[in-house]
């Protein structure tokens, strides 16, 4: 494998891999550095006990761009989604609301709890799609510069601006409170029932770590909404044996263009001369050099670490350890023997909530409670959380008929916890408590459980390079948006570091996985290199 190449990208996440992916159809030479054995980053399948396998980080998908899917050709490589049309919220007291494509079976559900919350859904929803459409619509172009000094800066917000104005007065009166506004204000107005308003509390809270009575909260909800799958508008979906398929084919398309892929690669800082960018040093000595360097870790770990403060303006700097990150998530992966057994809905042979994505909240004010534990330094217990069981769609995850993997994203849990305890001191007392509480809603979970992987937020850092466990690369609330993400002199993908670009998650639009930020930031690059 050669030294020399025009791009040298640091981490071979689902963003790293699309970045290569463009590089490579527009002719240039490209090496992805990976520092675990495996490509992938968080969007990776492994075995996490003796015949059990799962998606062990990112588990869904539906934000991946379409055009990402076809210019690379996924479906080719071996990228295969799977449907997930079911939601599930079930209750400690029996109760439970169990949504599905079917208009007749959610307006009954819905009437359970309340006669007029279903149309105001409908109404809600209508209102995020509106503001969604707005908001995928610049995914896949770089957000005008703050200062508009060039025409094109100038076109690009003038755009946004039509875009804006297309909608109804009211749409651009609820879009303002989606930016701005508290989500709990919000919740409170439109609905009525403690169990819808419980639902859209959790929408609020994908790779957030917020309040849900601070202004600009429900941001995350908006970057949530905004998905597809195969065409269709907001649907969600599991990958065939996980998403570690999608990195797998975003790989294998890569090679196939010529990109060199090297695992077991961990840069330990970029390589500067004369203040310019021109390759990487790997902790085992090795020097990678290349016209460009597009780093797909986080901005914090990109510059503050890879860089380093000295080759950085010292305004930039300041800014960029300042930049917010922690999603206070904490993930468990499960290997049963058999399949949940739901208190509200028994049963042990595959019914619809087996083949949904469930929710384990009571309350809006459980969220907030738990977001106000995690700000004191303490796990929430209980937590609330989201889960699945993958492997009722995708028997290709277990080794042996009728055994089963469950997926459980856990929050909040911080980073930083109080006292002298650390999270290698209570990941086990923790995992024990969360287990605990899902047996409420899972009578015999204990009994068919036997093992279980708990990533923490230091786990995740550790593991994955997530800086504090954030699996978004940086919060999504409007002062870290758009042009401004990760700061206004680097939301175009180029950065204060002549040859550095970002092409991750903490690059526009953000986190999840989408391949916006990697697709967006080739782009640049092919335009500098010319």
């Amino acid at each position: 494998m050669k030294a020399d190449y025009d791009v040298v990208i640091i981490g071979g996440g689902h963003n790293g891999l699309t970045t290569a992916n463009y590089l490579a159809m527009g002719g240039l030479s490209v090496c992805v550095l990976e520092r675990r054995h495996i490509v992938g980053g968080a969007a990776v399948s492994e075995e996490f006990h003796p015949g059990f396998r799962n998606s062990i980080a990112s588990y869904v998908v539906s934000l991946l761009r379409p055009e990402v899917v076809n210019e690379l050709e996924l479906k080719k490589y071996g990228y295969e989604p799977i449907p997930l049309s079911n939601s599930l919220y079930p209750d400690l007291n029996g109760d439970y609301l169990l949504l599905n494509e079917d208009e007749a079976n959610n307006q009954a559900e819905v009437a359970k709890f309340s006669n007029r919350d279903y149309d105001a859904l409908n109404e809600f929803y209508e209102v995020v799609d509106q503001v969604g459409s707005i908001v995928s619509g610049q995914w896949l172009k770089e957000p005008p510069k703050l200062s508009a000094r060039g025409i094109g800066d100038l076109i690009s917000a003038a755009k946004l601006g039509v875009d804006f104005y297309k909608l109804d007065d009211d749409a651009r009166h609820r879009l303002l409170q989606l930016f701005v506004g508290a989500p709990i204000t919000l919740i409170n107005k439109w609905f009525e029932s403690p169990k819808i308003r419980a639902m859209v509390a959790a929408s609020c809270t994908p790779a957030n770590y917020a309040s849900l009575h601070q202004p600009g909260a429900a941001m995350a909800m908006l970057h949530h909404a905004v998905g597809e799958l195969d065409g269709q508008k907001g649907a969600w979906g599991l990958v065939k044996g996980g998403m570690g398929s999608i990195t797998q084919a975003m790989a294998k398309s890569a090679m196939a263009k010529g990109v060199d892929i090297r695992t077991d690669a961990a840069v330990k800082r970029v390589v500067m001369e004369n203040g310019r960018a021109v390759g990487v040093e790997l902790e085992d000595g090795d020097i990678i050099r290349g016209k460009a360097v597009a780093s797909n870790a986080d901005p914090n770990r990109t510059f503050l670490q890879f860089v380093g403060e000295e080759h950085l303006p010292e305004g930039f700097a300041s800014d960029i350890r300042a930049y917010r990150m922690e999603s206070a998530s904490l993930r468990m992966n499960l290997a049963l023997s058999g399949l949940p057994d739901f208190a509200c809905l028994p049963g042990t042979s595959v019914q619809e909530h087996h083949k949904s994505s469930i929710m384990f909240v009571e309350s809006a004010e459980q969220i907030e409670e738990a977001y106000l534990t995690a700000r004191s330094g303490k796990p929430a217990n209980p937590p609330f959380i989201e889960a699945l069981i993958p492997s009722v769609l995708d028997q290709t995850l277990t080794d042996e008929p009728e055994t089963h993997v469950m997926s459980l994203l856990c929050k909040y849990m911080p980073y930083d916890l109080a006292g002298e305890q650390t999270w290698d001191d209570i990941r086990e007392q923790v995992a024990e408590q969360i287990i605990d509480h899902v047996q409420k809603y899972i009578p015999n979970l204990r009994d068919i459980l036997v093992g279980y992987q708990c990533l923490t937020p230091l786990d995740l850092e550790r593991k994955f390079g997530l800086t504090r466990g954030d699996i978004c690369h940086g919060r999504l609330e409007p002062d870290q948006l758009f042009s401004a993400r990760p700061h206004p002199d680097a939301a175009q993908y180029g950065t204060p570091v002549p040859g550095l670009f970002l092409c991750g998650s903490g690059a526009h639009p953000g986190g999840g996985v989408t391949g916006a930020p990697g697709r967006n930031a080739a782009q640049r690059i092919l335009r500098e290199m010319k």
